[in-house]
């Protein structure tokens, strides 16, 4: 696939002026429950990414601080740059709330909260090592609690607003949740604080190949987490159960996959309730387990999120990125996200009915299975141009640094990844559950000076502005110039380049940097 690759290396390097002040390493300390995600669902998945792509940045020092970790755990999180750090055993006192307290000597910049439950102990952090206070949201509690707990729902909504508007910045997970948080912090005037992440693909899962002959059954995957039992009218999984059994042709099958523990039965019991026949459901519990769930996202063949709402729906977006079909509910972060995308409004259903869903996964499989694969793989690629984790990261890492230093002691580059340079998609790659780090982001360290579009980046069409540092290896990268001819880029600099040249014949040299652009291929 031409449009993913996954590293483009550019070590940060400050200016010569203020070179003190830019080289500054910036130490930044998530909260979490966990390093892999077995109980937290969506915020576990979400506070490792970020801790990974955070960690990209040469000017960037990245701890997790948890309750408890394994040896593995540690060696997982070491490979991408990620150190863990457990806190101190506290007879009578909750795990997470065992937080508070940093281990003496250990410094740090600023503190990643999540939510009520991660996000509580930062106020304690904040008054005793003097940090900036990152809040990230996940959830509207309140829209939760219509399906839940309306009155607990309310509570937790007021405690969430509440400690954002106590933040140094709020960071929502994606277009949803930015818009809900932005209306609740506007009467405190700072709904500015509010920071849009939107999840970029996992590339983890990339190399997961899916198969091409079709098969006699039409397996529907849908995933649950460790509190699917609770949750279970919220996410859709009723709905699920209803639109298999609409279908009334038994081979199609529904695989939920996400049981708690030792009650696998009581979901089956509860799926079965709903129509479908018991020789359609498979249950199978839940595992924290990345390489499980990637040969789980190559065992089916269609991937859904009926969720009643959603903040986000990383579980969708995660098979997606295994280049697996979805259909995700309108009413959800991922929903509103992939209609910005070409093509990917075609996905999102914007109905509870479960006759609007069989309608939908009958049309999937109505599909060729080369067709619907290679449309699955061209949303993916067009989703990474629009959302890549790469460019709100950096803004955010900024925005970190200027809490911290002072607006003018920004990085002189925001994106510098500490890792040897790998090659394009189309070379095989390691994954984060072997234990080796993945970026995939070489594309957008080219894309804008291409006169790319991306929701991330505002370049100017027909210009390639340049803040590049050292780059470890000559390259040879073919690129097309605003005429759309094609150029041979060969990249040799041992120093930063900060310039704006045009697109073609492109000869600069500056502190001791050449760029050479020499049209080939047309005449």
């Amino acid at each position: 696939m031409s449009g993913l690759s996954k590293d483009f290396d550019i070590p940060s390097v400050a200016s010569t002026s203020q070179e003190g002040q830019k080289n500054r390493t910036l130490k930044v300390t998530l909260l979490s429950s966990e390093w892999r995600s077995s109980t937290d669902g969506d915020l576990s998945t979400i506070n490792r990414e970020l801790a990974i792509q955070l960690a990209k940045h040469s000017n960037v020092e990245v701890s997790v601080f948890l309750p408890q970790c394994s040896e593995e755990d540690r060696n997982n999180a070491e490979s991408h740059d990620v150190r863990l750090v457990v806190a101190e055993t506290l007879p009578g006192i909750n795990p997470v709330d065992r937080l508070m307290f940093v281990p003496d000597g250990h410094v740090v910049d600023c503190v990643v909260g999540h939510g009520v439950t991660l996000g509580r102990q930062v106020q304690v952090i904040r008054k005793q090592h003097n940090c900036k206070w990152i809040q990230v949201v996940h959830t509207a509690p309140e829209e939760l609690g219509v399906y839940k707990s309306i009155s607990k729902g309310e509570q937790l909504q007021k405690t969430e607003v509440a400690l954002c508007e106590k933040a140094d910045q709020v960071v929502a997970i994606g277009p949803r949740l930015t818009d809900a948080y932005k209306r609740y912090l506007r009467c405190s005037k700072k709904e500015q604080n509010v920071f849009n992440l939107t999840p970029g693909i996992f590339s983890e899962f990339l190399d997961v190949e899916q198969a091409t002959e079709e098969r006699r059954t039409f397996r529907v995957l849908v995933l649950g987490s460790g509190d699917c039992c609770e949750d279970f009218m919220l996410k859709g999984f009723d709905l699920a159960a209803q639109a298999i059994a609409e279908l009334k042709d038994k081979s199609y099958q529904l695989k939920f996959v996400g049981a708690p523990r030792k009650k696998g039965e009581e979901i089956a019991d509860e799926l079965l309730q709903h129509g479908i026949d018991c020789n359609q459901l498979i249950v199978r519990s839940f595992s924290d387990s990345r390489e499980v769930l990637a040969n789980l996202l190559c065992e089916v063949d269609l991937a859904i999120m009926p969720s009643k709402t959603e903040g986000f729906g990383l579980r969708a977006l995660e098979a997606l990125s295994a280049g697996l079909p979805v259909l995700v509910s309108g009413n959800s972060g991922l929903g509103e996200a992939l209609k910005e995308v070409p093509f990917g409004s075609h996905c999102v259903i914007a109905s509870e009915d479960p006759r609007d869903w069989a309608r939908e996964i009958k049309a999937v499989r109505q599909k060729k299975r080369s067709v619907r694969l290679t449309e699955t793989k061209f949303l993916r690629e067009k989703y990474f141009e629009m959302y890549s984790w790469k460019e709100p990261i950096r803004s955010l890492v900024e925005r970190m640094y200027s809490l911290i230093f002072g607006s003018e002691s920004r990085p002189g580059i925001a994106t510098g990844d500490k890792r040897p340079a790998s090659t394009v998609l189309g070379d095989r790659h390691s994954k984060q559950f072997r234990g080796k780090s993945v970026n995939y982001d070489h594309l957008e360290a080219l894309k804008g000076s291409l006169g790319g579009r991306s929701s991330h980046s505002s370049m100017e069409y027909g210009k390639c502005p340049f803040s590049l540092t050292s780059v470890t290896q000559d390259r040879l990268v073919q690129v097309r110039s605003p005429s759309q001819r094609p150029v041979l880029m060969s990249c040799v600099t041992t120093k930063r380049v900060e310039d704006t040249v045009d697109t073609i014949g492109w000869e600069m040299t500056k502190r001791g940097a050449l760029l050479h652009g020499v049209p080939y291929g047309v005449p």
